[in-house]
């Protein structure tokens, strides 16, 4: 059992040694990950941050587009009326007073927008541009659908026809006597689009366009060379579900950058409303905090790293001196186990000598009980491995067994040892001194008596113990004044560990040791 114990000893030395440098290593790794999970998470949160900002802001860009060209539609029909209101039942022509009350009928619209009206065979006949008059817009779709019945039509992106400009034109047509008399519109430069663009700072590669609910594009800034149709757009969908709102898609127009599209229903007006930040714009904050926060964070868990590696490295060098220190000691223990061993080998080598010298059987018992007594400590020094302390309980066992042995005869021997550690230099003088006493009680006490009764007991009792052998022999007189050498010897030991001796011989012996439990 002492073996196991020894063994399972150095196991957990060494376990606890090659333990705490791993312990370490995976202390920093959890840390590192803590770190870099807790960076992601950041990371991922902003990312979402910057998303949702430029999702709001799309939205926001696009219904204040939408409220503008509400007011621009409303302007321009309201243009489109009071044209209308000037126009009699006479073929329309340009004469003086027709041409004065039409610029008094658009004199609000923007310097930019130009007017025109239109007899019924689609001829221009009066216009806010004197060059272009006499221009054939029969071919033109938005003069047929309202030759064919519609009452207010918007084209989508158009050249003009004498300057090449891209216009979107606003037309309404005329009815005198329930019959097609003509028709009046306002041509409205798309590159009006590049004023709400710049209002709102969307960045570059962002867009601003009116869109028809068939699709086709009406305005849009940066302007297109031609008139596109995006009807296959996921903008029409969301349209379908909700007013306004936004969405992520590539464009559908030329470039196909990814933006976040706004969009908003024109109120009033077939029209939709659209802005779009470029998905590159949207993160430029995220990129730029984020090679921000690197600079100071990779720096930072680089100098962690080498931190942690430096510890780890301390650990590494102190574990490897604690093996060297724990190879020491089990050295160490090994000398002091084999020089304990060879002390008692030669203490029995000397017992075995003494047999052979030619003296005193009595003599000689009483030198070999010592000597074993001395055995008896070194053997359970290096059975336990304990080099510094003793464990009185086994050791007066068996001392108490070893003084038995010797001593034929009926005597009935009764221990009680309590469990006590002691310093080693102090085990050897008690174990002498139970010796004697215990040899003496069998030498003296029971000479006479029939049958002997004999009681060895160690008890604590506070911070002292005491150390009882009490007999029931024939008892012992010590006031005759006359000690032989195991007398001698008992206070002998006794006062070498600072001991309380107490004899008392009534009705047989009683031999008490008190003496500093530690």
């Amino acid at each position: 059992m002492a073996q196991l114990s020894q063994g399972r000893q150095r196991k957990t030395r060494w376990a606890s040694l090659i333990a705490a440098p791993f312990a370490a290593i995976w202390l920093a790794v959890i840390m590192l990950l803590g770190i870099s999970v807790l960076g992601i998470l950041m990371i991922w949160q902003n990312y979402n941050g910057a998303i949702s900002l430029s999702e709001a802001r799309a939205q926001s860009s696009a219904q204040v587009v939408a409220a503008h060209m509400e007011w621009v539609m409303e302007a321009s029909d309201q243009a489109l009326r009071r044209i209308d209101a000037t126009i009699d039942a006479a073929p329309i022509r340009a004469t003086p007073g027709a041409i004065a009350n039409i610029r008094e009928a658009v004199a609000d619209l923007p310097d930019n927008f130009q007017y025109s009206v239109y007899d019924e065979n689609g001829q221009l006949r009066m216009s806010s541009v004197p060059e272009a008059i006499g221009i054939d817009v029969s071919d033109r779709e938005y003069f047929r659908q309202l030759r064919d019945g519609d009452a207010i039509v918007i084209s989508p992106q158009l050249e003009e026809r004498l300057s090449g400009e891209q216009v979107f034109v606003v037309a309404r047509r005329i009815m005198r006597n329930s019959q097609f008399h003509g028709a009046a519109s306002i041509a409205i430069p798309t590159r009006t689009m590049s004023e709400y663009w710049s209002l709102m700072e969307l960045g570059p590669g962002s867009s601003v366009a009116i869109v028809r609910p068939d699709g086709w594009i009406v305005a849009r800034y940066p302007q297109l060379p031609e008139a596109m149709n995006i009807s296959s757009s996921l903008l029409f969908s969301k349209v379908h579900d909700s007013p306004g709102g936004f969405y992520h898609s590539a464009s559908a127009v030329t470039d196909r950058m990814p933006r976040i599209a706004g969009y908003r229903v024109v109120k009033n007006w077939p029209m939709i409303a659209t802005t779009g930040i470029a998905r590159v714009e949207a993160l430029r904050l995220f990129w730029s905090s984020l090679r921000s926060g690197l600079a100071v964070g990779l720096p930072m868990i680089g100098l962690l790293v080498l931190g942690v590696g430096w510890i780890v490295h301390l650990l590494r060098a102190d574990a490897k001196r604690n093996r060297q220190l724990v190879q020491a000691l089990e050295h160490n223990e090994f000398l002091l186990r084999e020089i304990h061993h060879r002390v008692k080998n030669n203490l029995q080598a000397v017992s075995s000598l003494i047999r052979l010298q030619p003296m005193p059987q009595d003599s000689k018992d009483d030198l070999t009980r010592r000597i074993g007594a001395m055995v008896a400590v070194h053997e359970q020094i290096y059975g336990s491995d304990q080099f510094d302390r003793l464990d009185l309980a086994p050791y007066f066992e068996r001392l108490v067994s070893d003084v038995v042995a010797g001593f034929p005869g009926e005597v009935d021997v009764e221990t009680s040892f309590e469990p006590l550690v002691i310093a080693r230099d102090r085990a050897l003088p008690l174990g002498l001194f139970l010796n004697e006493v215990v040899s003496n009680a069998f030498k003296h006490a029971f000479k006479e008596a029939s049958r002997g009764l004999l009681k060895v007991t160690l008890a604590a009792e506070g911070g002292r113990a005491r150390l009882s052998v009490i007999d029931n022999g024939r008892g012992y007189d010590f006031s005759s004044g006359r000690k032989g050498m195991g007398s001698r010897l008992i206070e002998a030991f006794a006062a070498q560990v600072g001991g309380d001796l107490e004899i008392v011989s009534e009705r047989g012996t009683a031999v008490s040791l008190t003496f500093a439990a530690g």
